[in-house]
C-alpha cells in the first residue's frame, strides 16, 4: 500500500495535537508490542521526547512495518471508547479515514475495521494482513466427491470446464461475503473468512453453496451424473503467511480432519466452535452428529419441505 505523503502528514497531525507522548506509545504497541520510542529517536531516556517529534517518529515507523492500519484502528477506538477511564477527542480523522478510503479501502463503523471496497481488487490477506502475526480466522474446506473416478470417467477437456466453472460459483458465493479463496487446486480448495461476523457469513456461504451446486446440476451441469461435494467450516488461530504451504496450524488440521473423516456428500458440516457463534435462528438448521469420543459435530444439508 502506497501511503501518500498528506496522508502521513494528516497523521502526525492528529498525533502531535490530540495526545501526550505516552498515549501514543501504549497505541503503537498495542499493534507492536516490542516498539520503543526511545531507541528509535535516539532521545535519552531520562529526556522527554516532544510531541512533534514523537509523533513524527511513531508515524514512519508503523507505516515502514506494514501497520498503518492496525495503527489507525487502535487510533480509531482511542477516539470512540478513550484509553484507561480518559477519553480523547483525535482530530483530523474524517481527512484520515477519506485519505485510507481512496486507497481502495472502506471504514466499517460497526466492526471498526478497515477492509478492501468490494468493488476494488480482492487480495488474500483482504489488504491487512501480514506475514508472521496469528490471526483468528474462519475457514472453509471444499472437496470435490469421487474426483478421482470423475477424471477418469470423462474426457479432460469436459472436466476441466466443469471444475472451471465450480471455481468460479464458489468464488462468487465466497467472496460476496467478503470471504477469500485461498487455495484451489481443481478438486477443492480453502476459503477464509475474516472479522466480526466471520463464523456466521462462513456458514451462510456453505449453504449458498450447496444451493447454488444444486441448481448448476440440475440445469447447467453436462455430466451424466451430479457433482457432489463435501464442505467443513471451522475457526481458530493461525500465523499468516502469502504462502499457503507454509501455514501449518492445528486450526488447518483439525479442518482437514472435518471434512476428510467427518464430512458427508452434499452436507455443510460445521465445529462446535462455529456453531456455537450461530445463534438460536441459524442453529435450527443444523443437527447434531456424535463421534465416537463423545464429542459433536453439526451437518445442514438441503432437504425437501414434506
Amino acid at each position: 500500500m502506497k501511503i501518500s505523503s498528506r496522508l502521513q502528514r494528516l497523521i502526525m497531525d492528529a498525533l502531535a495535537h490530540s495526545l501526550p507522548v505516552h498515549t501514543m506509545v501504549r497505541i503503537a504497541k498495542n499493534v507492536d508490542p516490542d516498539y520503543d520510542l526511545y531507541e528509535r529517536t535516539g532521545f535519552p531516556i531520562n529526556m522527554p521526547i516532544p510531541n512533534i517529534n514523537a509523533a513524527r517518529q511513531i508515524t514512519v515507523d508503523i507505516i515502514a512495518q506494514g501497520l498503518l492500519i492496525d495503527f489507525l484502528e487502535a487510533l480509531i477506538d482511542v477516539h470512540e471508547n478513550g484509553i484507561m477511564g480518559r477519553s480523547f477527542h483525535i482530530r483530523l480523522l474524517p481527512q484520515i479515514i477519506k485519505e485510507v478510503e481512496a486507497l481502495g479501502y472502506s471504514y466499517n463503523q460497526d466492526e471498526g475495521t478497515f477492509f478492501e471496497k468490494s468493488d476494488g481488487q480482492k487480495t488474500m490477506n483482504w489488504g491487512i494482513l501480514l506475514p508472521g502475526k496469528m490471526y483468528d480466522l474462519t475457514f472453509m474446506s471444499i472437496d470435490i466427491v469421487n474426483n478421482s473416478q470423475l477424471v477418469r470417467k470423462y474426457k479432460k477437456e469436459l472436466i476441466a470446464d466443469v471444475y472451471a466453472d465450480l471455481k468460479e460459483l464458489f468464488s462468487h458465493e465466497v467472496e460476496k461475503r467478503n470471504g477469500r479463496i485461498w487455495d484451489w487446486e481443481g478438486d477443492g480448495g480453502l476459503a477464509a473468512f475474516n472479522f466480526d461476523d466471520k463464523n456466521v457469513k462462513a456458514v451462510l456461504s456453505g449453504i449458498d453453496i450447496l444451493l447454488a451446486l444444486f441448481l448448476f446440476n440440475l440445469f447447467k451441469c453436462p455430466l451424466k451424473e451430479p457433482v457432489q461435494i463435501r464442505i467443513a467450516v471451522h475457526t481458530g488461530p493461525v500465523q499468516y503467511s502469502i504462502n499457503i504451504r507454509e501455514m501449518k496450524s492445528e486450526t488447518l488440521r483439525s479442518l482437514s480432519e472435518l471434512v476428510t473423516e467427518y464430512g458427508t456428500p452434499d452436507h455443510l458440516t460445521i465445529s462446535p466452535s462455529v456453531y456455537s457463534d450461530l445463534g438460536s435462528k441459524l442453529e435450527l438448521f443444523f443437527k447434531p452428529v456424535t463421534l465416537k469420543q463423545g464429542n459433536y459435530i453439526y451437518q445442514y444439508h438441503l432437504e425437501w419441505e414434506e
